[in-house]
């Protein structure tokens, strides 16, 4: 028997998965003026709420660079979905919150990534996507975990 590890398959599968879960998302985001990478900035603000985020907490979270989030963060800004306030601790720092308007499109970009689910998941049973989701939840906690 070959030794599976000896192919990237499942980095190669993910990678793959990944890049047209941004396309499909790119396009259902477009109705409501985001690009999936600017969404991910507003649903990671969302879920986090209650945690005060700098840009370089963004770019760590998301694993994105640092010119990166400058430009979402100022489309977003220009969108009028976030606000940038200086850091009373640290006045070089800013403060990045979500406005209302982001807020009131949340229910939108939620609808956005189930959509991009569906489609990754068609065909597949709820008992293969109850299996799926712990194996792929523990394999992004091992990735995390060494970041």
């Amino acid at each position: 028997m070959e030794n599976y590890i000896s192919k990237p398959i499942v980095l190669t599968h993910l990678k793959m998965i990944e890049h047209l879960a941004k396309r499909f998302g790119d396009e259902h985001l477009k109705q409501i003026d985001l690009t999936k990478s600017q969404a991910d900035v507003i649903i990671l603000l969302e879920h986090e709420s209650n945690r005060v985020f700098r840009q370089r907490d963004i770019e760590r979270a998301l694993n994105y660079s640092n010119p990166t989030v400058t430009g979402l963060l100022n489309r977003l800004e220009q969108k009028g979905f976030i606000v940038r306030r200086v850091d009373s601790d640290d006045s070089r720092a800013r403060i990045i919150s979500l406005t209302d308007k982001a807020l009131e499109i949340i229910g939108d970009i939620y609808q956005s990534i189930q959509q991009t689910e569906q489609i990754l998941l068609d065909g597949f049973s709820e008992e293969e996507i109850q299996t799926l989701q712990p194996l792929i939840t523990r394999m992004a906690k091992n990735a995390l975990r060494h970041v």
